[in-house]
């Protein structure tokens, strides 16, 4: 009989679709997947070679459901998983019913929500900064230490973030959004390199698989334009940064944790307690001499982490955000070629005829920009000049 692996889900997403679906298929699974949005993923996979078994509408949000749904349908998993931001502790409850192998469910509260983790490092003394919960409803406290970073306290990426310089400038952004009932986390401003750390556990063992060293978009916004893999800067951090996300609690699964270098260390900005997005996901399979998601999904099988070879190229991944709003028009087409030991891929991440609306996010991306090979410099230098080839024209 083969394994049931619950997959739960919100919206499409390309890890899950065209990630941890096919690797799950690879493995011999057969994949109940819970989700929200049915129709959606039922198209997705209505013409595609590698599909789950069984695709079943839910409210993922809610594990009561889920446990309940699964219940109805004659289903004991063998494993529960997800990759999504929203539903980490949702799925940790549900296969922690099951006996499943599970992550803490607080823990991934903790990482979801900022202000938790905020509060979790200063009770653990690690490294971290002055923050505060705020409603637009509640009055500012007058020792705010601006510049500070606005963001919504469980929100994700770089969705509504932003750098404010006084109480006005406060004012108008939370004015900007439009939700008076929303919950945002006051950060100070921490100055500095951000790079990322990318972990793999059992629940016992933790081990470091590389990071990125990231560029972002001018302020007062923190969106993500480049990645360069095992940079300068995550490599020398690296160690530390494990450190501190071990005490965190972070020890099952895969992981994904950003850093600002700051003249006193690494500081913790965020935890994704799930794999890398924005295409990074994938890159990691291509550079990496093992299977990224089939090796999530055996941990969460309960296997023991094994003995990992992390040596990879030389890699980064360019992004180009649209810096006006309008129509699509032209754009360039995808490409791939392959010279002298050098891999380059674009890839438009939308297309002649989409409308455009700026929200100073990963959303903005018209394109990515891949390369693979042996010096970072040079391949820094090369996307720079294809970058310059790259023309989108809007109306």
């Amino acid at each position: 009989m083969m394994p049931k692996l619950v997959l739960i889900t919100h919206v499409e997403n390309r890890a899950v679709v065209e990630g941890f679906v096919p690797a799950a298929n690879r493995l011999g699974y057969e994949i109940w997947l819970l989700t929200d949005h049915k129709l959606a993923h039922k198209q997705y996979f209505s013409d595609r070679e590698a599909c789950p078994n069984h695709i079943v509408e839910c409210d993922v949000f809610n594990p009561l459901a889920v446990i309940e749904q699964l219940h109805n349908l004659d289903i004991t998993p063998d494993i529960v998983f997800s990759n999504s931001d929203h539903l980490q502790a949702a799925t940790a409850l549900v296969a922690d019913y099951f006996s499943c192998p599970a992550k803490d469910w607080r823990l991934c509260y903790q990482a979801k929500n900022k202000a938790a983790m905020r509060t979790k490092l200063l009770q653990a003394e690690l490294p971290n900064t002055w923050s505060l919960s705020w409603a637009m409803c509640d009055e500012l406290p007058d020792n705010i230490p601006f510049p500070i970073v606005v963001k919504p306290r469980s929100g994700v990426a770089s969705m509504d973030v932003a750098l404010c310089n006084s109480a006005e400038e406060l004012d108008d952004y939370a004015a900007s959004l439009g939700r008076p009932d929303n919950v945002f986390l006051l950060e100070s401003y921490l100055e500095g390199p951000l790079f990322t750390l990318e972990t793999l556990g059992d629940g016992k063992q933790l081990c470091a698989i590389g990071g990125f060293d990231v560029s972002l978009s001018p302020l007062p916004y923190f969106v993500e334009t480049q990645a360069c893999w095992n940079g300068a800067v995550s490599l020398q951090q690296r160690e530390i940064a494990l450190a501190q996300v071990a005490a965190f609690g972070v020890n099952f699964g895969v992981c994904h944790s950003e850093f600002i270098l700051t003249k006193n260390g690494p500081v913790l900005v965020e935890i994704n307690y799930r794999s890398i997005g924005d295409g990074r996901e994938f890159l990691l399979n291509e550079l990496l001499s093992f299977d990224w998601f089939e090796a999530i999904l055996l941990l969460h099988s309960g296997k023991r982490l094994p003995i990992l070879d992390t040596q990879t190229s030389a890699a980064l991944i360019r992004y180009f955000p649209a810096s006006e709003e309008g129509h699509i028009n032209t754009c360039p087409a995808a490409f791939s070629i392959e010279n002298q030991g050098h891999q380059l891929r674009f890839q438009p991440l939308k297309s002649v005829g989409d409308n455009i609306h700026i929200n100073h996010s990963n959303k903005d991306y018209l394109g990515e920009l891949t390369l693979i090979g042996s010096d970072a410099a040079k391949l820094d230098a090369k996307a720079d000049i294809i970058s310059q080839e790259l023309l989108w024209e809007l109306s």
